[in-house]
């Protein structure tokens, strides 16, 4: 189970130093990580390599940047390891997963219900008897279900019949009548079934 996480994307390497000694800082002694891997004296004698580095290389020496980049990826490397240890040895024990000095992994809102896509459009294809539909991605939304209409799209007890389904926020509808006006809908489908449908749109056929 993942409670914490390294928390290393974007760091440059002087805010990568200052969150390793963080991690050490509060591991040392820790009796709830008594044996980390990899080992905090391995972490430590990377962060002492890195630390001298970082001034060598403002000289513009081609090795000592080498170094210093190398170092900085080993110790990258060692903190995600640590991290996975972390999580390892909690075993889903937030207060004692985050009192390592790892911050706590983002948990996902879960999700109920799917709303109705909305920006919903349609336009006219390029292709004789192609309409483009488009609309905007619904949260939780793994598939889109496409409704065209078979009567009067006005009339509540018209039948909207599916006509495709999609894992894009957009569909080409073809094989209509070209120049003949259609109306259509789609909802979006997730782990949670099938969401309500979306205001209608009408889009004449290429």
């Amino acid at each position: 189970m993942r409670i914490i996480k390294a928390g290393l994307s974007g760091l440059r390497v002087a805010d990568l130093v200052g969150k390793t000694k963080h991690v050490i800082s509060k591991m040392t002694g820790n009796v709830s990580f008594a044996s980390p891997s990899p080992s905090l004296a391995e972490v430590s004698a990377t962060l002492a390599i890195l630390e001298a580095a970082i001034p060598a290389a403002q000289d513009r020496s081609s090795s000592a940047i080498a170094t210093k980049n190398s170092t900085a990826k080993k110790l990258h490397g060692q903190l995600v390891q640590l991290a996975r240890y972390v999580n390892s040895v909690a075993g889903g024990d937030i207060d004692m997963a985050v009192r390592s000095g790892f911050e706590l992994a983002k948990v996902p809102d879960p999700i109920d219900k799917l709303e109705a896509p909305s920006n919903f459009n349609g336009h006219t294809g390029t292709i004789a008897g192609e309409v483009l539909l488009r609309w905007k991605g619904v949260r939780g939304g793994r598939l889109y279900y496409t409704y065209k209409c078979d009567g009067d799209p006005t009339n509540p007890e018209s039948t909207w019949t599916l006509i495709g389904t999609t894992s894009k926020a957009r569909i080409t509808v073809k094989g209509l009548i070209t120049d003949k006006q259609y109306s259509f809908r789609v909802s979006a489908v997730g782990a949670v079934g099938e969401g309500p449908m979306s205001e209608k749109v009408t889009a004449k056929a290429a």
